[in-house]
């Protein structure tokens, strides 16, 4: 009897998993409003600038402003991008939260590279790559874990009365307030 419970736990457990995302999910409070796709995974070297992630913006509904530097609540249209790099289950993993070079940047930079050749903005338009990369750093000296997370308000706290996020475009997955990619050697 005892064998036959352990292994309906087991196969509880398996058909459970998939939906576990879904759960978490829904304790997020923000609204999804645009998608990115990923045109470049970067390589980690020991170098101090190298290229993290590229990415193009597909689809947006507002205006999607990189983060002003007011303060963690930067509210509206203003963005925040933040990098954690190493096990997703490490609550004291590095974080890096990434900016324009007119907003002082730390150890990630974004660059802003339009496909039309107009003057560097501080805004991400439709098409728009942007490359995120170490600024005078070694994020990641070999491959990493890294999870992405683009949106308008505190990410820590989520505090904003108005959570707006930027997904990764999902192909028949759930759309999610952050991105997880690998970093290569």
């Amino acid at each position: 009897m005892k064998s036959q419970f352990s292994a309906l736990s087991l196969c509880l457990l398996i058909i459970m998993m998939p939906f576990s995302g879904c759960i978490l999910d829904q304790q997020f409070k923000g609204t999804h409003v645009a998608t990115f796709v990923i045109n470049d995974l970067g390589e980690g070297t020991s170098n101090t600038d190298d290229t993290i992630i590229q990415i193009s913006l597909k689809n947006t509904t507002p205006e999607i402003r990189f983060n002003d530097g007011l303060g963690s609540q930067d509210g509206g249209e203003h963005y925040r991008f933040r990098i954690l790099i190493g096990d997703l289950n490490d609550a004291n993993r590095p974080a890096y939260e990434c900016r324009i070079a007119t907003q002082s940047p730390d150890e990630c930079i974004i660059l802003e590279e339009d496909p039309t050749m107009n003057d560097i903005d501080g805004v991400w338009e439709y098409n728009e790559f942007i490359t995120l990369k170490e600024n005078d750093v070694d994020i990641c000296s070999s491959g990493c874990q890294v999870q992405l997370t683009i949106m308008n308000g505190d990410i820590v706290t989520e505090a904003e009365e108005n959570l707006q996020f930027i997904a990764r475009n999902s192909v028949g997955g759930p759309i999610s307030h952050t991105t997880n990619f690998w970093m290569g050697q």
